[in-house]
């Protein structure tokens, strides 16, 4: 008998929402029985936190006698449900020892999405809030839910940078679903580049990369400190295209692609054998660009980088401009074009400014690179407060606009750090520099 599947809904859903997509589910040949139980959890409650959610998760998947051996159940899950789901799967369970099989995650909200802030005010309220215990919108949930939030960037150090891989051969094998089309009509407002109207497709999709990297005084990179890493495991991607964040989960006339009902298809019989080596990638992820070779290319260019600042006294350095350049030398157009074109937003999280979110357009980038030749990039970081003895005692010194200081990456390490379709996670260290004359000693 195949795997009983479960599935997860997302921020505000009910399982009611997902009857066409279970229906779908049920009629897929070579399935001899799949037993669907639709997971129903109050994401809109405003004291109910990520771990409460896996803590319940935990205990219903006991009182319902599901499965808990290794590799026993598959798993579907929509939007915030991905975060719910690896929740649970990192707080009960090992890489090594879990009941999921197959993960397939529709448009998931690893990394965040750009509507989480609107919805925590009016947006939540007025729209998703009616009928609900207090008028509630799920303020925890929401939290977690925000781009740059530390609940989803350490969510990501326990399942794809962990000492064990989660995924791939012999693990959970893993399908990432999302579209590269916004929503119509009054919807559209929520629409962005690069997105399925909800969640970027570099916020979905869970191959990402880590930095960090610690700076003296002067802004130096530290001996030994600047240090690249690629998450671990192997997790298939899948862009839709003509799919947002409701028809691909066959929502409001969806799917619109018939690719949609394919890989899903796929994604709940895959075996280990699919995700075997192959070329530069693996065996369903060549299949899954084998059906529509030209949606990786044609989606919008689009990458961010989640960045962390905090200083060697731990604390979170909270206002903060990170600066892009080539050179010492005056280059006012490049940096003009480069500011302009390639950064299409940041997004501090509200809670910690030190957390924020840069949007990235790379189709700019591209052209920038070719016009001006661009074979160095620094990275360095202008915070508050300035260090500037005696009058601002403590603080942070900032690089001189006739000098180069920060991370100072090659063209091999521009590719890596701005790869189409991806987060990075950016973990920096400054020094924060303390005058004499704050503290002293008289006899």
């Amino acid at each position: 008998m195949d795997n009983p599947v479960i599935i997860l809904h997302g921020w505000s859903d009910n399982s009611r929402s997902f009857a066409a997509i279970s229906k779908f589910i049920k009629q897929l040949p070579n399935k001899k029985t799949v037993h669907l139980h639709l997971g129903d959890w109050l994401s809109m409650h405003d004291d109910v936190t990520y771990s409460d959610l896996g803590t319940a998760m935990q205990r219903a998947w006991h009182e319902m006698g599901l499965p808990t051996d290794d590799r026993s159940v598959d798993l579907v899950v929509h939007s915030t449900g991905s975060l719910v789901a690896r929740q649970w799967l990192t707080q009960f369970y090992s890489a090594s020892h879990n009941p999921v099989k197959r993960f397939v995650m529709m448009a998931p909200a690893n990394f965040g999405s750009h509507l989480a802030h609107k919805g925590r005010s009016f947006f939540g309220r007025a729209v998703k809030g009616w009928g609900q215990p207090g008028f509630q919108t799920g303020t925890q949930i929401l939290k977690g839910l925000e781009l740059a939030s530390p609940y989803s960037q350490q969510l990501a150090f326990n399942d794809l940078f962990s000492e064990d891989s989660w995924y791939g051969a012999g693990k959970i094998l893993a399908t990432v679903m999302i579209g590269n089309s916004g929503y119509s009509g009054i919807s559209a407002i929520a629409n962005e580049d690069g997105s399925d109207g909800t969640v970027r497709i570099s916020g979905a999709n869970l191959n990402c990369s880590r930095i960090t990297v610690a700076l003296d005084e002067q802004q130096s990179v530290l001996p030994g400190s600047l240090q690249f890493s690629r998450s671990k495991g192997d997790i298939a991607l899948a862009i839709l295209d003509n799919e947002n964040h409701s028809t691909l989960v066959f929502k409001d006339k969806g799917p619109k692609n018939s690719l949609t009902q394919t890989i899903l298809a796929k994604a709940l019989r895959v075996e280990d054998t699919d995700y075997q080596p192959l070329a530069d990638s693996f065996n369903w992820q060549q299949q899954i660009n084998a059906l529509d070779p030209a949606v990786v290319s044609k989606s919008p260019q689009r990458s961010q980088i989640v960045c962390q600042l905090t200083d060697h006294l731990a604390n979170n350095v909270q206002d903060y401009f990170v600066e892009f350049y080539r050179t010492g030398k005056k280059d006012q157009k490049f940096e003009q074009e480069l500011y302009q074109q390639l950064l299409c937003g940041v997004h501090a999280y509200s809670d910690n400014g030190a957390y924020r979110t840069l949007y990235f357009n790379l189709a700019s980038l591209s052209e920038l690179r070719q016009r001006y030749q661009l074979n160095q990039l620094y990275i360095s970081f202008n915070a508050e407060p300035h260090y500037k003895p005696p009058r601002q005692p403590v603080g942070y010194t900032s690089v001189a606009a006739s000098a180069t200081a920060g991370i100072k990456l090659p063209p091999e390490q521009i590719d890596w750090l701005f790869t189409p379709h991806q987060t990075v996670l950016l973990q920096v260290i400054m020094q924060r520099s303390v005058d004499a004359a704050v503290f002293k000693l008289r006899r």
